[in-house]
């Protein structure tokens, strides 16, 4: 009885697992065609909401509050904190599509663009 049960549960685990999704969600749900990073960082995207997909390439290593985006040939910053107070996790790694609004930050005499994610969505590897 106790073979049959043990039996039963670890397919029931594999079930489980073959039918997970890779993909994780933070903040609203991210939906639109994607832009490309360099798109996002053309100074006639400022102020507007886009959805921009890329590689992540590092996370702020404190609290996820900050990642940054990047694909074949742009990066930028992006910047997410959930109602929690909370990023996304600081191990994230691979793809992810982002729903953003474009902003704008001076620095000195340079402008330097950054994303304002209201949602975040992990595509894994």
């Amino acid at each position: 009885m106790a073979h049959r049960t043990i039996i039963v549960l670890f397919t029931a685990c594999i079930g489980v697992i073959a039918g997970c999704d890779s993909t994780t969600e933070f903040g609203e749900p991210v939906r639109g065609s994607a832009v490309s990073v360099g798109t996002a960082l053309d100074h006639r995207s400022v102020g507007r909401t886009l959805t921009v997909e890329g590689s992540i390439h590092e996370v702020c290593r404190d609290e996820g509050c900050w990642f940054i985006l990047a694909d074949d040939s742009s990066e930028i910053t992006v910047r997410y904190v959930a109602d929690n107070g909370l990023g996304i996790p600081v191990i994230s790694k691979g793809r992810a599509r982002v729903r953003a609004v474009v902003r704008d930050t001076v620095i000195g005499k340079n402008r330097v663009p950054e994303l304002r994610a209201v949602g975040v969505q992990l595509l894994g590897e």
